[in-house]
């Protein structure tokens, strides 16, 4: 009788430990994961600042300085409540400060401190598929400098997609077999390209951040479920500061911060766990490869 429980618990912890969540949450800590994700985190934060400077530069040097705004309140509309507001204040601050020739010597500085954001996802990245780095520091910087540069851009097209989006939904308010689906209708669209775009810019980092050579559907998986675990992320984090956190009574004005910090913080150990994810299913496939 002994032996048979023993057996079949031995079975149970085989399976469990043999697992796709398991072997992910065994790679992710085996990996530093936990402790990286705080430097993305960090490093997160200070990349967003020079980033949405940019990208207001980059909206009025093409005429239409409306736009970084528009942009910057779709975004924070995924963000969780209490992030929002915490960063709300401070980006209308550092914004609204007047930059002399910012798209002449400014630039450069600016860019150089986004991008820095990219070298981090850059690394653990690398980390996770095991790739040993091999091209030169110039190399990797101005690829990092160009995912700045296109997601600027990206940016700037969504603004003029807002703008679409918002005179269609208006005239669907107009017919009358419509009268009530207008704003949910809308919703539905703004998650929606929101979802696609993150998925897209996630597939794009790990396609060609990691100095490794990884056909996409191998980073299908991964990408997918980072950004399904993300948007449930942001879901449930407010319910948990609502309901179960009160950040203000333990750190004071400071409250926003660590909640901010905190949010970016399980942000990038998602991140990281969709590449442990992918790193995975690789190593599965190379053993047995008729999966």
């Amino acid at each position: 009788m002994r032996a048979a429980i023993a057996h079949h618990w031995s079975r149970i912890v085989d399976a469990v430990t043999g697992s796709l969540p398991w072997r992910t949450i065994e790679r992710l800590d085996g990996h530093g994961g936990i402790e990286l994700a705080g430097n993305l985190a960090f490093t997160a934060i200070s990349s967003l600042f020079p980033f949405l400077i940019f990208l207001v530069a980059l909206a009025g040097f093409i005429g239409d300085a409306e736009a970084a705004n528009r942009v910057i309140a779709w975004m924070f509309g995924f963000l969780p409540s209490e992030v929002a507001g915490a960063l709300a204040p401070v980006v209308k601050q550092v914004l609204g400060r007047p930059r002399g020739g910012l798209l002449t010597f400014g630039i450069v500085g600016t860019l150089w401190v986004a991008s820095s954001g990219i070298e981090a996802l850059r690394t653990a990245l690398n980390r996770a598929y095991r790739a040993t780095e091999r091209r030169p520091f110039w190399l990797r910087r101005l690829q990092s400098i160009g995912f700045v540069l296109g997601g600027a851009a990206i940016m700037i097209v969504v603004s003029a997609l807002i703008i679409v989006g918002g005179l269609i939904s208006d005239l669907i308010g107009l017919l009358p077999l419509f009268p009530g689906l207008t704003d949910d209708l809308w919703t539905l669209i703004r998650y929606g390209l929101g979802a696609l775009l993150l998925g897209g810019g996630r597939f794009g980092l790990h396609r060609w951040l990691p100095d490794c050579d990884l056909p996409a559907r191998r980073l299908l998986p991964g990408v997918a479920l980072t950004t399904v675990l993300w948007i449930l992320l942001a879901s449930v984090f407010t319910l948990y500061i609502d309901n179960f956190a009160n950040y203000d009574v333990t750190y004071g004005s400071l409250g926003g911060v660590l909640i901010t910090l905190f949010f970016f913080y399980i942000t990038a150990i998602v991140f990281m766990a969709g590449a442990e994810f992918n790193a995975v299913l690789i190593a599965r496939h190379r053993r047995d490869p008729a999966r």
